[in-house]
């Protein structure tokens, strides 16, 4: 296999690899990640809410709801969907990303339970955020949260969520999304650019894997929503003010890149953070300095007016 020189801090990565998902790892992957979100508890003074709403085709979906104890004013939020190539399901990992920018920013947080393929393919993920977005719009005042600033956040397969929702929202007149923030995100179905072509064998994710979680997620087809599915092919005209982060060892470097500008190219505001000798999914390594000044990065974002 091909070797790649990554950061020091992020070397813990570079053993975990492989190039095919069986319908075994899958399971126990997703077994292990629930037990552990089940004894996941958030930072100190943060307090956490379960509610359970109607997502795609009207069938319950689970949304955790994130905010300080002692606050009483109304705060933006952040409406936050995890990676996993629409087939994993979050991690602690995830839950220490949101609350790390939520202390940083002032901010709330909601993380959407959305449901997974290759049980549940396109468009369910994606419907079952939209429903949760117009959730908390409908229920700004129970939840005591600034409606009129939602920043949409995930990262990889949420990333793609996260675009493709505002997309939809902007398509539907539904609530308006304030930022949308996007960390390695999958955005292209076509899988022809030069970082897929080179990274098939990189570590944590490779154009292998990716071309497998294509198939899955569009294995009932598109349903005449294709843009939804595949942000590069959408329209990209009135998207909120846009943050995006990719890796340099990654299959879906250079989709984020081009998406940053073609953004640009409509007009809207993008901060990018283009990293190197990195790999996808480098905030597993929570505990890093690295880490630490991405996150500052998001945080100063959140803040921007």
């Amino acid at each position: 296999m091909t070797k790649y020189e990554v950061i020091p801090e992020l070397s813990v990565l570079k053993p975990i690899r492989f190039l095919k998902y069986s319908n075994t790892r899958r399971i126990i992957q997703n077994l292990l990640f629930e037990f552990s979100m089940f004894f996941t508890r958030p930072k100190r003074g943060i307090r956490m809410r379960r509610f359970w709403i109607r997502g795609y085709r009207y069938e319950k979906i689970k949304i955790i709801f994130y905010d300080f104890k002692k606050n009483t004013e109304k705060l933006p939020v952040i409406l936050y969907f995890h990676g996993g190539a629409f087939q994993i399901e979050g991690t602690p990992v995830h839950i220490k990303m949101i609350t790390n920018m939520m202390v940083g920013a002032n901010h709330n947080a909601i993380y959407v339970k959305y449901r997974l393929a290759p049980k549940h393919p396109f468009p369910t993920a994606l419907m079952d955020g939209y429903h949760a977005l117009q959730w908390i719009k409908e229920h700004e005042d129970f939840l005591n949260i600034d409606a009129s600033k939602i920043t949409i956040a995930g990262d990889s397969a949420g990333g793609n969520l996260a675009t493709a929702i505002s997309l939809l929202s902007r398509d539907l007149n539904g609530p308006k999304i304030y930022k949308q923030m996007m960390i390695y995100p999958v955005i292209d179905m076509k899988q022809d650019t030069e970082s897929q072509k080179n990274y098939f064998d990189t570590p944590m994710w490779n154009s292998a894997l990716n071309r497998v979680m294509w198939e899955l997620y569009l294995k009932n087809g598109d349903h005449g929503m294709l843009p939804y599915a595949s942000p590069s092919l959408a329209d990209l005209k009135g998207l909120p003010k846009t943050y995006i982060e990719t890796a340099e060892f990654d299959p879906l470097r250079d989709e984020g890149v081009l998406y940053a500008k073609r953004l640009k190219a409509e007009g809207v505001k993008v901060t990018e953070h283009h990293t190197f000798k990195t790999v996808h999914g480098y905030d597993a390594v929570f505990f890093s300095n690295f880490i630490k000044e991405m996150t500052e990065h998001r945080i100063n974002f959140l803040k921007e007016k």
